[in-house]
C-alpha cells in the first residue's frame, strides 16, 4: 500500500487572493518604526503637564512676583516639564542609539529596518496556513522586487505550507532581484541548498548552488561551509545517478 502523500494547501487564485481583508495600518504602523517610542513620549508628557500644573500653580500662589497669576504660571511651568520629558524620552534615547552605533558600527554598516508583515503573521500563527500564504502571494504579485515578502513565503512554503518546490521558486526569484542585498541573496543561495540537497533530492542543482556561493562570496563563512560540502557532494552524484 502506497503511503498517503502529505496533503498540499489548496492553490491560491484570484478569487482566494481577493478574499484576504486588507489590513488597516494601527496607530503605531502611521507613527513608523519609532512609534512605540514617539507614543510613549506623548503619553508620558501628557501626565507630566497633568501633574506638575496644580503643583507649580500652587507654588507659585506663594511667590510675590507670581502670586498675581499662579495659573498663567502653573500653565508655563507645567509646558515646560512636558517638552522637557518629551524631549529626554523622544530625542535622546535616539542620540544615545546613534552613538552606539558609531561605535559598533563606524563604517555605518548596520542591519536595515525589516519590514513587517502582521496580517500574514496573524494567519500563520492561527494556524490558517492557506490564508497567510494567499496574502503573501498577493503582496508578491504587487511587487516583484520585493525581498522581504517573497523570504517570508518561502519559508512559510517550506515549512508548514508543504510546498518545497514553490519555495525553491521563490528563493531563486529573490536571488534574481537586480537590487537585492547581498545578506538577502546569499541567504536565499544558502537555503536552495538545503531544499535541493533535502526534500526535493536534487544533488546536481545543490551542487550548483555551492559553487555560487563559492564564486560569489568567496569570503563569507557560507563559502568556507560550501568549499567544505562539495567534495562531499560531489561523492553522492553517481548514488544518485548522476
Amino acid at each position: 500500500m502506497e503511503p498517503t502523500p502529505p496533503s498540499s494547501p489548496p492553490p491560491v487564485t484570484p478569487d482566494t487572493v481577493r478574499a484576504v481583508p486588507a489590513y488597516e495600518p494601527t496607530l503605531l504602523d502611521r507613527l513608523g518604526p519609532e512609534g512605540a517610542l514617539v507614543m510613549r513620549a506623548r503619553v508620558v508628557s501628557v501626565l507630566t503637564f497633568v501633574i506638575t500644573f496644580p503643583l507649580v500653580s500652587a507654588a507659585a500662589a506663594l511667590r510675590p512676583a507670581t502670586a498675581a497669576h499662579p495659573l498663567l504660571a502653573g500653565f508655563v511651568g507645567a509646558s515646560l516639564a512636558a517638552a522637557l520629558v518629551h524631549f529626554m524620552l523622544s530625542t535622546l534615547p535616539a542620540g544615545a542609539g546613534a552613538v552606539a552605533l558609531a561605535v559598533t558600527f563606524p563604517k555605518g554598516e548596520t542591519t536595515p529596518y525589516e519590514e513587517q508583515f502582521s496580517l500574514e503573521e496573524s494567519f500563520a500563527a492561527r494556524g490558517d496556513i492557506p490564508a497567510a500564504l494567499a496574502a503573501f502571494e498577493a503582496i508578491i504579485a504587487e511587487r516583484p522586487g520585493a525581498a522581504a515578502p517573497r523570504m517570508r513565503a518561502a519559508e512559510l512554503y517550506a515549512g508548514r505550507g508543504n510546498d518545497p518546490r514553490r519555495a525553491a521558486e521563490l528563493f531563486r526569484e529573490i536571488r534574481a532581484i537586480p537590487d537585492v542585498s547581498g545578506r538577502d541573496a546569499l541567504y536565499a543561495c544558502s537555503r536552495l541548498v538545503d531544499l535541493y540537497d533535502g526534500v526535493l533530492n536534487d544533488p546536481g542543482r545543490a551542487l550548483v548552488e555551492l559553487r555560487r556561493i563559492i564564486e560569489l562570496y568567496p569570503g563569507s563563512p557560507a563559502a568556507r561551509f560550501a568549499r567544505d560540502a562539495l567534495p562531499r557532494l560531489k561523492a553522492r552524484l553517481p548514488a544518485a545517478g548522476r
